[in-house]
């Protein structure tokens, strides 16, 4: 069987494989249970939190899972003051492999000035008290290059600067930190170098080369280095044999690439000894999975002997070296544990044989296939895992149309989920509220997007839309997302807030931050960062208008929400600015993206394009359908307090549920031949396509159906209309191909046309 990790009939996981998982055991002795780890769990998750470096979501699912179990497990005989050290690393590690597996965050450079910034603030010659090594916080800054001192933005890396090293640094002397600085510095170089493997043939790693990259990789060294001082017990050279430590290190890498088989196929990664030793042999992944376990007994081997081989001290007895070794064979066996038990790697492994067939691994939200083009993995969805559990998501799938809608419209499938997803960044909103409190509410609101003010909005979409497309008139090319998409939404909702609309470039970074921060499913620290430092940009800006409106309200939606009260009580300024906030989001990112997506529809099918120019009655279901085909909001959350029933399974009590509606929309059991784009596939019922009976789900269901709907049929309809008479022979630039991207909300990043 092939190797390279390209799709095969049948499984869109890249290569299949089938494999028996090995009975791997090790001659060393469990590490002892700690009675205090819960207690070192919340304590490793409120400093995460507080530094930014996880958010709501991640410290639950950290508490709630045996994620941590190995950081506790490496504990070891340290002393209790130091191990909140171990453990930071720990996390920090740990957080920094997933930013680099999940997604595209490493790319483009970003890991390479990620490193450049981790080196520079642990640089060898960082003296404690002076600088990123300081122990006055945050403050103290990093090293820069020009001499002077800067603030990195990163999360990771103002943590780093200013808590984990000056924290660490503390714990030896000049020689082990410059060790330590080394090894951290080899550490990201080699995740720079997998990274630069990305997109390559898997020939470009061989064995030889990825065993000598992997120690590394893995970054063994660091946490060697780390049981040394955590314990005290820092060693010469003469008792710290590299053989012993490189052999440990063999053994606890390439312990974590038998168990992550599975994953890294999924993932589509290359950085893996059994993907290696089967590309290289051709033979069956069972017998590459049988050389590494022989390997790995090799390197154990290799171990003992280096152990018995450690200098002894002058009476004969044991000598510091071999403290350090008992440590490392406590690693080993927490290492292999771990693996052994976490779902984290292998979550298809059959209980009872331990084996694995990749052919039946459930598509995940994390993989990067998603990004690229969802619709395959959503058919593979439905077919095959209707209702599924997305364990590197820690979510449950739901991808039928009959079970997306079901769960939209179920009150036991509830909003909380909105909790962690947008409450820390606009407080208690409408789209998290339940019962009496959501109709409370939603009463007020339903009025400013209806009858007269929806009215009064129309002449600005007029204006907005004339305005937007003249200015594209006579060029050579334009960018339809960035000239029109982008900003006749956002223009529109400053509008009905009554905002000035010079500001709304300040309003456009604002929304994309928040709506990046609720979709920010791979919790990527820079991202919960930039979401909460929107939040306050936004707030600082919207207060002194707020207390305008309290003096003097007008007719405009601000003014609304200065004078609603809910059971006799006005709402908090808090809450107003939360509303905008979450308004910005909902009716600036979705209906640009639904507009991108329609228009891409329109741009590539000329004769639809004439029919929607001669008529402008079909823009409606031109635009219902593209709601339909292409959902500008893929996925909806929701979260489960008991197990419920949906027609195609059960989902567990405690559940966070993925509803996917791009899924759903392409349900070929609701609609026929779902991936055409077909605009008279409403039968002229174009305006049930707008309320709570839509058949598309793209407004949602149920109580929480969108508030909004019919202010993005106005905007569509005037734009859509007045754009087209404004550049009547509007196509595509030439040579120009739109791609779609996005994992919650998608859409093309770009159109370029002529407008000539």
């Amino acid at each position: 069987m092939n190797g390279v990790l390209t799709a095969q009939p049948g499984t869109t996981t890249g290569a299949a494989a089938e494999f028996r998982l090995p009975d791997l055991s090790l001659p060393f002795p469990a590490p002892r249970t700690r009675d205090d780890a819960d207690a070192l769990r919340a304590d490793l998750c409120r400093w995460a939190e507080l530094n930014g470096l996880i958010g709501p979501r991640g410290s639950t699912r950290l508490l709630n899972s045996r994620l941590l179990d190995l950081g506790l497990g490496l504990l070891g005989d340290a002393r209790p003051e130091r191990e909140p050290v171990l453990l930071g690393w720990f996390l920090w590690m740990l957080l920094l492999d997933d930013r680099i597996d999940d997604g595209p965050w490493a790319d483009a450079g970003v890991l390479a000035g990620f490193a450049a910034s981790a080196a520079a603030i642990v640089a060898p010659a960082r003296e404690p008290g002076t600088g990123a090594a300081g122990t006055g916080g945050a403050a103290d800054g990093c090293p820069d290059p020009a001499g002077g001192v800067w603030i990195p933005d990163d999360p990771m890396l103002r943590t780093l600067a200013g808590d984990l090293w000056p924290r660490t640094a503390e714990l030896a002397g000049s020689d082990w930190r410059a060790r330590f600085a080394g090894h951290l510095a080899r550490h990201l170089s080699a995740q720079n170098a997998l990274v630069g493997l990305r997109g390559t043939e898997a020939g470009a790693l061989d064995a030889s080369t990825y065993i000598a990259l992997r120690r590394d990789l893995f970054g063994a060294d660091l946490f060697f280095d780390l049981f040394e001082a955590v314990d005290g017990t820092v060693l010469g050279d003469a008792d710290r044999p590299s053989g012993l430590r490189d052999a440990a290190a063999d053994v606890i890498a390439w312990t974590n690439d038998v168990y992550s088989v599975e994953k890294d196929l999924a993932f589509q990664e290359r950085a893996n000894l059994v993907l290696v030793l089967q590309r290289e042999s051709g033979r069956s992944w069972q017998d590459a999975i049988d050389t590494a376990r022989d390997m790995i007994a090799g390197r154990v081997r290799d171990f003992l002997v280096a152990r018995a081989n450690l200098p002894r001290s002058p009476t004969g007895g044991e000598g510091p070296g071999h403290a350090f070794a008992d440590r490392l064979q406590a690693a080993m066996r927490s290492s292999l544990d771990w693996h052994r038990s976490v779902p984290r790697y292998h979550w298809q492994a059959d209980a009872g044989t331990g084996v694995v067939d990749t052919r039946w691994t459930p598509p995940s939200l994390l993989w990067p296939q998603f990004e690229r083009d969802p619709y395959p993995l959503y058919r593979r969805l439905r077919e095959e895992f209707p209702i599924v559990r997305d364990e590197p998501m820690d979510a449950w799938l739901v991808s039928r149309y009959e079970d997306v809608r079901a769960a939209l419209t179920d009150p036991r499938f509830t909003p909380r989920n909105y909790a962690w997803q947008l409450a820390p960044m606009f407080g208690r909103t409408v789209m998290q509220m339940e019962g009496r409190e959501h109709a409370g509410h939603r009463a007020f609101l339903t009025p400013a997007f209806r009858g007269k003010a929806l009215a009064r909005l129309t002449s600005s979409i007029e204006r907005t839309a004339a305005g937007l497309a003249g200015a594209l008139r006579g060029r050579a090319e334009a960018d339809l997302v960035a000239g029109f998409c982008a900003r006749l939404p956002i223009t529109v909702v400053v509008t009905a807030l009554g905002l000035p609309e010079g500001d709304i470039p300040l309003f456009q970074d604002w929304y994309r931050a928040g709506f990046s921060y609720m979709g920010n499913y791979r919790q990527d620290p820079a991202t919960l960062a930039r979401g909460l430092s929107s939040r306050d940009e936004l707030y600082a800006y919207l207060k002194p208008h707020v207390a305008a409106r309290r003096a003097g309200p007008g007719e405009d939606l601000l003014s609304v929400l200065c004078e609603a009260r809910v059971e006799g009580r006005r709402l908090p300024d808090e809450m107003i600015m939360g509303f905008c906030g979450a308004l910005l989001g909902a009716g600036g990112e979705t209906t640009d993206k639904s507009l991108s997506s329609l228009l891409r529809s329109l741009l590539d099918d000329p004769a639809l394009l004439a029919a929607v120019r001669a008529d402008p009655g079909l823009i409606a279901p031109a635009w219902a359908e593209s709601l339909r085909r292409d959902p500008p909001v893929q996925i909806v959350l929701r979260q489960t307090d008991v197990e419920a029933e949906l027609p195609s399974g059960t989902v567990p009590a405690g559940a966070t549920v993925a509803c996917l509606v791009g899924a759903a929309n392409r349900d070929p059991a609701r609609f026929t031949d779902p991936d055409r784009f077909d605009p008279h596939r409403t039968d002229g019922a174009v305006d049930r396509e707008f309320t709570g009976a839509a058949t598309h789900l793209s407004f949602g269901a149920g109580r929480h159906f969108c508030l909004g709907s019919r202010l993005a049929r106005a905007e569509a309809e005037i734009g859509i209309r007045v754009l087209l008479e404004t550049l009547p022979g509007l196509r595509w630039a030439d040579g120009f191909a739109p791609v779609d991207t996005g994992l919650l909300t998608r859409a093309p990043g770009r159109l370029l046309v002529a407008t000539g």
